[in-house]
């Protein structure tokens, strides 16, 4: 497993360590001076000393702080009336985790009923076996904790003064993400209470993150540590670092992981993260919008940390009339977000033989013209592509219609016809050169006048040449139609009447709005 490692200094590559060990302790020059010898509990030379004291009480308690490394000339141990195995229980009993004794002054050597005492509960014995000055042992070791101890305090302020500021300001959630994984230096990830990842960090692992996520816990297989987010009543997710921490990592990583909670509780109102997950699903689809095939395989790990159910199929449905709240009414394990500036609603399909498109269904439900594309149906590895033809669709009919006039729903697959041979040629030059030679008499008329002829000859084109479906368009009757179609014939200087000065007609308006004019 990944272990996190805290680095408080950006300067600083290593571990950061609160406090020194027995071993650090016994490896100090101060102290092999005195040739040590570890006479037991080799396997507790780990442990933490917080403190280091000189004491020469065969009964301290009350004396000693918790954690203390006891330092002694050995008058306990050479007094005759002293229990060894009262001795080491006493000791560890008030705070010592380990004794240092230095023979020579008042012992030849460590008595063995006192080592066998020490083995026997496991309790970390050394013999100095030349003379040392404790006060240079006992300054040195505690300069050393001193010295920690600040930078422990001085990394939780901080950490503190970093959040606050970030809630004082307003910051966007992700960089309140982003600050704690700095500090951190490893990952964070932000869930719900459904455990789908809402914001991340760092880069985590999020492979079968639900799964995972629910075993998560100091006392899990993978020893995350976790922390709440929501005002008190009302919890919405919590806080990850899903990585196993160093074992001197554990109060800071709870100190950012704290202060990190109480900023996003602050920031995400009214204790919702739906808002947060909608992001996600916005981000996500944008980046599938823009990956390659060989980036699928992640952003299907990132989908389904989201609460995508990835293996399925799927239909697009590209939106221009605001009208993606209706979505999850019709189809309530749609995706809806937005991303790329356009709307998009992600349809699963069902599993069931024989199942309709829902996305046809949600279509149907639409206002007129709310719709701007539809793409699918096709798999998870396929939505890159999908997304990319909803969006050329939605482009090539927002870019030769006039306003209104685009149809219900757009063809699928991509089948744009003469609109896309328009859209694709965008500023060709001889595109526009056609352009001028049709409607050039028109787009010479002042503006009311030209407006008006533009919407004449849309009119037509759209009826086919259908006098009486021409005369309902304009809402005339057929010989005020006729008498149009007349006028309108003269001013291109064609027979309108004629399919194919019609056709011509019709690329000449496409033309003219993909250009822009």
């Amino acid at each position: 497993m990944d272990t996190i490692r805290i680095v408080f200094d950006p300067d600083e590559n290593g571990v950061r360590q609160v406090y020194p060990t027995i071993a650090d302790v016994l490896a100090r020059p101060e102290v092999r001076a005195g040739a040590p010898a570890v006479r037991a509990g080799r396997a507790a030379l780990g442990t933490e000393v917080r403190w280091v004291h000189v004491s020469e009480l065969a009964e301290p308690a009350g004396t000693l702080p918790d954690g203390v490394l006891v330092l002694s000339v050995g008058l306990p141990a050479a007094d005759p009336t002293t229990d060894p195995a009262r001795y080491v229980a006493a000791v560890r009993a008030a705070g010592g985790v380990g004794l240092v004794v230095e023979i020579g002054q008042h012992l030849a050597t460590l008595p063995d009923p006192l080592v066998q005492a020490a083995r026997a509960a496991g309790f970390p014995l050394v013999e100095l076996r030349r003379t040392v000055r404790f006060a240079d042992v006992v300054a040195g070791v505690l300069e050393t904790i001193l010295v920690e101890r600040h930078a422990r305090a001085s990394f939780t302020e901080h950490a503190g003064s970093a959040f606050r500021t970030l809630t004082l300001h307003g910051a966007d959630p992700q960089r309140v993400l982003a600050e704690a994984a700095t500090l951190l230096d490893g990952p964070v990830v932000c869930e719900d209470l459904a455990h789908r990842v809402l914001l991340t960090a760092g880069e985590p692992d999020l492979r079968d993150w639900p799964a995972r996520s629910r075993l998560a816990g100091p006392a899990g297989p993978e020893g995350w540590r976790t922390a709440p987010v929501g005002l008190p009543g009302a919890r919405w997710g919590r806080l990850a670092v899903p990585a196993r921490p160093a074992a001197d990592a554990e109060d800071r990583i709870a100190a950012v992981l704290g202060h990190a909670a109480d900023a996003l509780s602050l920031l995400v109102r009214d204790g919702a993260p739906a808002g947060l997950l909608r992001a996600a699903h916005a981000a996500l689809l944008g980046a599938l919008a823009d990956a390659t095939p060989v980036d699928t395989d992640r952003l299907a790990v990132r989908a389904r940390a989201a609460g995508i159910d990835t293996t399925g199929e799927f239909e697009v449905v590209l939106l221009d009339g605001g009208s993606a709240g209706t979505a999850p009414a019709v189809v309530p394990d749609a995706v809806v977000a937005t991303a790329g500036g356009a709307e998009i609603v992600l349809v699963p399909l069902p599993r069931r033989a024989g199942a309709g498109s829902r996305a046809d269904e949600l279509v149907r439900l639409l206002p007129a013209g709310a719709v701007a594309a539809v793409a699918g149906p096709g798999p998870f590895d396929r939505l890159p592509e999908l997304l990319r033809e909803a969006r050329a669709v939605a482009a090539a009919y927002r870019s030769t219609s006039p306003d209104g006039a685009r149809p219900p729903v757009p063809p699928r697959g991509g089948r744009l016809g003469v609109r896309g041979l328009v859209w694709r040629l965008g500023d060709d030059p001889r595109l526009l050169g056609f352009v001028e030679e049709q409607l050039g008499p028109v787009l010479a008329l002042p503006g009311p006048e030209r407006e008006q002829a533009l919407a004449g000859l849309d009119a037509l084109v759209d009826a086919g040449g259908v006098v009486a479906e021409f005369a309902r368009r304009i809402g005339t009757g057929r010989p005020a139609a006729y008498a149009r179609l007349r006028r309108l014939s003269a001013l291109v200087g064609a027979d309108l009447t004629e399919p194919e000065v019609r056709t011509s007609v019709h690329l000449a308006l496409l033309g003219l709005r993909r250009a822009g004019h």
